[in-house]
């Protein structure tokens, strides 16, 4: 597997990292991963998330949309991965610096990117839903940023798994809906789709604002009892898209499988249909 680091195209196994990089000490870095098939899907949406992010905390990003692409696409070409349905995961941190918090305004950020192959297609495979003990800090711009302080997910992911689960509902500090430890959260009720405010702890994904660009949905912000009463529920992420919510452990077994709403939903989304 050849990786881009920091300006160069390298075999995966001849990477060097320096064990001063905030990225590793810290978690001072953020990151971004989209989804490549045949074309970079929704790209500019996912450079201007990444460049917010990074003005937003003050990382010293300066590739241009064109010139991140172009690197991508060399890496892709290098790959040999055209043909390939792959996720491709970019990291930037805030670089080497002395110990301690604080960093250099003019800090070099440390960029690295890398490929995986996606084996098998997850898009519209219900999944099983547990409900996180960690509660979200809407407070912090870690919950609506990606970032690599991502232990939170990573407890709650594996606490869900040990119920048989897949994933699992992160509520707020005011125990209000936000999100899950991989995805964005949407919910039916009334023929109307709801998903929660970013005000709620919510990281935007780029299929969200999909959703919400096209007026397919609107924010709400909502209580595990009512989120319990919808009609559907069904999880996006840039990966796998969109996947039904079929029960949540231990609080509602079934939700309503309807083929026809997500025929429709999915229609919608790709313009194949007018709302």
């Amino acid at each position: 597997m050849i990786i881009y680091a920091n300006g160069k195209y390298i075999p995966q196994k001849k990477l060097t990292f320096d064990i001063s990089d905030r990225g590793l000490l810290l978690g001072d870095g953020i990151f971004d991963t989209m989804l490549y098939q045949e074309k970079l899907i929704y790209y500019n949406d996912h450079y201007k998330r990444l460049k917010s992010t990074a003005k937003l905390l003050s990382f010293n990003f300066n590739l241009t949309n064109e010139q991140l692409k172009k690197i991508i696409n060399n890496l892709i070409i290098k790959n040999n991965f055209q043909n390939k349905k792959i996720a491709i995961r970019t990291n930037i941190t805030r670089g080497i610096s002395k110990r301690g918090l604080d960093f250099e305004k003019s800090h070099k950020v440390g960029i690295y990117i890398k490929l995986n192959l996606i084996p098998k297609s997850l898009f519209m495979k219900p999944i099983k839903l547990g409900l996180a003990s960690i509660r979200r800090n809407s407070t912090s711009p870690i919950s609506q940023n990606k970032t690599l302080n991502y232990l939170d997910n990573v407890i709650e992911k594996n606490r869900a798994a040990k119920n048989g689960c897949e994933d699992a509902i992160f509520l707020n500090i005011n125990e209000k809906v936000s999100c899950t430890t991989t995805s964005n959260i949407f919910y039916v009720q009334k023929n109307k789709i709801y998903t929660p405010p970013l005000k709620d702890g919510v990281l935007n994904g780029v299929m969200r604002e999909q959703f919400l660009k096209k007026k397919i949905a609107t924010t709400q912000t909502t209580a595990l009892n009512n989120l319990l009463k919808s009609e559907h529920i069904f999880l996006t992420n840039s990966i796998f898209g969109i996947r039904p919510v079929k029960s949540i452990f231990g609080y509602r077994k079934t939700f309503e499988d309807n083929k026809k709403f997500y025929t429709n939903l999915i229609d919608i989304l790709e313009n194949k249909k007018i709302i």
